[in-house]
């Protein structure tokens, strides 16, 4: 999956109203863009670590 497929399937599970939705479509660099979804963010055995933001590679909450 690229991540470009990844930014859209996360995309289609939040609402308008969801202020990160607007935070992606600031987003004007792509590399930032490609940043946050490239990849699945992972989780160890020392908890949860990352950097709180959109995006499947970034901490977050999707209803």
């Amino acid at each position: 999956m690229t991540w470009r497929t990844s930014l859209d399937q996360w995309l289609s599970q939040l609402t308008d109203e969801d202020l990160v939705k607007q935070d992606i479509y600031n987003m004007t660099d792509e590399k930032q863009l490609e940043d946050c979804f490239y990849k699945e963010l992972e989780f160890g055995t020392g908890g949860m670590r990352g950097i709180i933001g959109p995006g499947t590679n970034r901490i977050n909450i999707i209803r």
